[in-house]
């Protein structure tokens, strides 16, 4: 019984009902107002005398609130557009139509939703995005397993922690990106530019770096365990790989001949 009372007043109490409530109202106590202060028969000019005062004022107050109301309504349905185009266009990122994702990259990076951290952790498994256009990308934590990213440009991006596993990065532009922490499992990483990249905690286990180039990278704590090396991989002091290369000697900070990367401050080429 309790709810159908309930159910009742919500559906009665609409804006519209309680604002035509309230003008009744106001109506009705002008009047009785008016009657103990006015002996006689009704006078409607001596009625309308005593209110237009506060006529005027009303006026002003309700323009004000209406256009508060509709400055607020027109932010809540501009956020909610928003909201709407980065989902959409975060969609189409993941798609596996290369065209379609290029477009969507470039239409986040017009809007700012492509480093402003909208992406973090979004799943971005099989995208094509081959040849994108992502430098400055803020991808930390984003799921691009078996993903498409051949040639694409990820100069300066941000893939902390991300997934590559089996992506195929082949020829993938990533000088002074940070992808601390980030697996590339069986990744396919051929001739890829990783100059100045922090690879810290990298998983690159099984990966193919025939061709990569790791000059000045920081490897620190990375694992390379079943991962296919050529004579054209450049490690990061500047030395092509060879089968004799012990690799903890970037990758382990005790080995007594451990090497330093230099910290550099040069600016990663942004444009294709």
């Amino acid at each position: 019984m309790k709810a159908r009372i309930g159910a009742f007043v919500d559906s009665w109490l609409s804006a519209q009902r309680v604002a035509w409530a309230l003008l009744i109202l106001a109506v009705v106590s002008g009047i009785i107002g008016y009657a103990s202060q006015h002996s006689g028969a009704f006078d409607l000019g001596e009625f309308l005398r005593d209110y237009y005062a506060n006529i005027s004022t009303e006026f002003a107050s309700i323009a004000i609130t209406v256009l508060i109301i509709d400055g607020l309504n027109q932010r809540r349905d501009r956020i909610s557009q928003e909201v709407r185009e980065r989902e959409r266009l975060t969609r189409q990122l993941g798609s596996n139509v290369n065209e379609v994702a290029r477009r969507a990259a470039e239409e986040l990076r017009a809007n700012g939703w492509l480093t402003d951290g909208t992406l973090q952790e979004c799943d971005l498994r099989v995208a094509n995005l081959e040849e994108a256009k992502l430098w400055d990308a803020d991808l930390q934590g984003v799921n691009l397993q078996w993903a498409k990213l051949k040639k694409a440009n990820l100069n300066g991006a941000s893939l902390a922690g991300a997934n590559l596993t089996q992506a195929n990065l082949q020829a993938a532009r990533m000088r002074g990106a940070d992808a601390r922490g980030a697996t590339l499992f069986e990744a396919r990483l051929y001739r890829v530019d990783f100059h100045d990249a922090l690879l810290q905690q990298c998983t690159f286990e099984g990966a193919h770096l025939e061709g990569a180039r790791f000059e000045n990278a920081d490897l620190r704590g990375a694992k390379f365990d079943g991962a296919i090396l050529d004579s054209l991989t450049v490690l990061p002091d500047g030395a092509a790989w060879t089968p004799e290369t012990d690799m903890n000697r970037f990758t382990n900070p005790t080995h007594p001949q451990f090497w330093q990367p230099i910290q550099s401050d040069a600016k990663v080429e942004e444009t294709d």
